[in-house]
């Protein structure tokens, strides 16, 4: 009995959470418009509409993405800029960070008045939308830390995204409550932080592929066919990905580097030549920081040696 009252009160309580999103996505009545029909507008488009939001639809410069986009969202396309421009409120420019300017010129030649215009750039700040309040717009950049991979998939990650908020305006509450009505959480940046957080963002993506390409080419000069060598880097990378994110840098720290066996870090250093050689240097020499401050009374003097040699 008391394990059916336990289950009756988990339900309960995964009733009155999904009630309260509904209600908090009810309280934001904004209509959504995207500009651009790539990865990021396709992938928000679909994530927004399946959370309840009221997407409009979508504008590009080829007509036939815009096509695509809507018929992936069930939302309209447009065939003029105007047009989209009247029907929403808010507005996602979804296109590369390059072209964004030449967008907004574009824009506001229109009315935009008490309207948000949005740009998903990890890198750029709100103030690209110049003189927009001048126009009596309100500038926002809205930017998920993830690594949108694939148009017609990456959706499917997205309820496990964080995002931030940066700009000025009255409107800024209503998308913080919009992002945090959608189950996401989300946090207000400044834009003089941007471009470290963008640094940041890279290191965790893009320069991770970086170093997994270094690291299969290595892989294959060893011998071994190509299928095992994909399969096994690609368990020894996840396996050591979920490390780190469920025990922290610090914790997740293993390896010759971290035992201190300075013999194994020379034959490593022997081993490689050129750029493989220098990353392995450089990167040795910050994992030796993680090393210090997980073992601090651990001598590390020989790796040192090693490795500015």
């Amino acid at each position: 009995m008391k394990g059916f009252i336990r289950l009756l009160e988990r339900s309960n309580r995964r009733y009155l959470t999904v009630w309260q999103q509904v209600q908090r996505v009810a309280e934001v009545a904004l209509k959504i418009g995207f500009i651009g029909a790539g990865k990021v507008g396709f992938t928000l488009g679909k994530y927004l509409t399946l959370r309840g939001i009221e997407v409009v639809g979508y504008y590009s410069r080829q007509i036939d993405d815009a096509k695509d986009a809507a018929m992936f969202t069930d939302t309209q396309y447009f065939c003029e800029l105007p047009a989209l421009l009247l029907n929403c409120d808010t507005i996602f420019v979804t296109v590369p960070d390059a072209a964004i300017t030449d967008v907004w010129n574009k824009i506001k030649q229109y009315p935009v008045n008490n309207k948000n215009i949005c740009h998903c750039s990890g890198g750029l700040a709100s103030d690209i939308f110049t003189d927009i309040q001048r126009h009596g717009g309100y500038g926002y950049s809205v930017h998920p830390i993830y690594a949108i991979h694939d148009k017609y998939n990456s959706f499917k990650s997205f309820s496990e995204v964080y995002f931030t908020v940066e700009g000025h305006g009255p409107e800024i509450n209503p998308l913080i409550t919009l992002i945090e009505s959608i189950g996401n959480p989300v946090s207000v940046i400044s834009a003089q932080d941007k471009a470290l957080y963008h640094a940041a963002s890279a290191m965790m993506s893009n320069l991770v592929v970086a170093l997994a390409a270094v690291g299969s080419d290595l892989f294959s000069k060893c011998g071994f066919d190509r299928d095992f060598s994909q399969k096994a880097w690609n368990a020894l990378f996840i396996g050591n990905a979920e490390n780190i994110c469920a025990s922290g840098v610090t914790n997740a720290l293993t390896g010759p580097l971290e035992r201190g066996d300075a013999e194994t870090i020379r034959k490593h250093i022997n081993a490689l030549s050129g750029t493989e050689r220098q990353i392995y240097m450089m990167l040795s020499q910050v994992l030796l920081n993680v090393a210090k401050q997980k073992h601090p009374d651990r001598d590390y003097s020989f790796i040192e040696a090693e490795l500015t040699s």
